[in-house]
């Protein structure tokens, strides 16, 4: 197993509104390891888009400790974090969150454009590559309402990984997609775990979930099962099953 990315251990995340204490994510600890491709699944209010957006450093937890490469985040403050999502964390969300005027080649840009350090490189070379990565070179100055569901949200993986992420967040990325879409999608997401990027990815559908190598259920803010895929789907070979 490759090194530590991110370990946390007992965490809570409580809304107390002073009469009422209701925990969102309750006690749950676990580690993700470099290189993995990891579900978090779980029902509707199971807890598991609270524990992205801890693990994703767009919230803090009530109790317990995060670790990202061995380094408490909770010791950062909000420009740290800030510079950590940017750099070393990519979002792919369900709702896809392209710019609607603006094209492909803009939208994959946008994370640049927030990167100090991005006016140093060659960032045209780097757009460029993160939309080939995703197979869609041949759609780079064409808008959003020009494209497809499936197209849309490759544009979006193409977004997260422009700054060569350590980690991707891919929150129900099959969601708004037909089945044939999302199995792209998903092809798309194994491919890149498959060249080294890690991914978790959260979803409600076990059919999805079994596209990653391992799956951490959750139930009730709490963390219940945690384990590897015994029979992993392979999203090109079911694609190729579906157009034959």
């Amino acid at each position: 197993m490759s090194d530590s990315l991110i370990e946390f251990s007992h965490l809570s995340k409580i809304y107390d509104t002073g009469e009422v204490k209701t925990y969102a994510l309750r006690d749950a600890s676990c580690l993700i390891s470099s290189g993995e491709f990891v579900a978090i699944m779980g029902p509707s209010g199971s807890g598991k888009s609270t524990l992205m957006h801890i693990l994703g450093l767009l919230d803090r937890q009530t109790e317990g400790s995060l670790l990202f490469e061995g380094k408490d985040v909770s010791l950062f403050d909000d420009d740290r974090l800030a510079q950590l999502r940017n750099q070393r964390v990519g979002f792919v969300f369900q709702s896809f969150n392209l710019l609607p005027r603006a094209s492909v080649f803009e939208n994959v840009e946008m994370p640049l454009l927030y990167d100090f350090y991005s006016e140093r490189m060659n960032r045209r070379a780097r757009v460029e590559a993160a939309v080939a990565s995703v197979d869609m070179s041949h759609r780079l100055y064409y808008r959003p309402n020009q494209l497809s569901g499936g197209e849309k949200q490759r544009v979006a993986i193409a977004r997260a990984l422009v700054n060569e992420p350590d980690l991707i967040f891919a929150d129900e990325p099959t969601g708004n997609l037909d089945s044939k879409s999302g199995l792209q999608v998903m092809s798309t997401l194994q491919d890149l775990n498959e060249k080294g990027s890690t991914i978790v990815l959260v979803t409600h559908e076990t059919a999805t979930a079994e596209h990653a190598k391992r799956i951490i259920r959750m139930q009730d803010g709490s963390v219940v099962g945690d384990g590897h895929v015994a029979h992993r789907r392979f999203a090109r070979s079911l694609e190729d099953a579906v157009l034959k």
